[in-house]
């Protein structure tokens, strides 16, 4: 019976017979979330100033497609994580039938 040890990573256990390979692709995709976030704010402020340098009007059109950046950014990333604990949630239930059946 093969012993259960936890990867440093600390995302899913892996037995010692290597039946089962780590994910550690989930892990880029938290730095992925970070940098999506970041570039989605710094675009609508971009294009917020590019549409009041056009218009030649205050900071209202760069303040406003800040923020909708910053609320597109939230919702992207929410969905973003979410998407990553239902495949993490799979990928335990499958371990632990494969641990079962053996």
């Amino acid at each position: 019976m093969a012993s259960w040890q936890p990867i440093k990573l600390g995302l899913i256990m892996q037995q010692d017979d290597n039946k089962s390979k780590p994910k550690v692709g989930m892990n880029f995709l938290h730095i992925g979330s970070g940098q999506m976030f970041t570039s989605m704010v710094i675009a609508g402020f971009i294009v917020g100033y590019g549409i009041d340098y056009l218009l030649d009007t205050t900071p209202f059109f760069m303040i406003a497609c800040g923020v909708l950046g910053l609320i597109g950014g939230s919702q992207k990333v929410h969905r973003l994580l979410q998407h990553m604990d239902k495949t993490q949630n799979k990928q335990n239930k499958e371990q632990i039938k494969d641990v079962d059946a053996n």
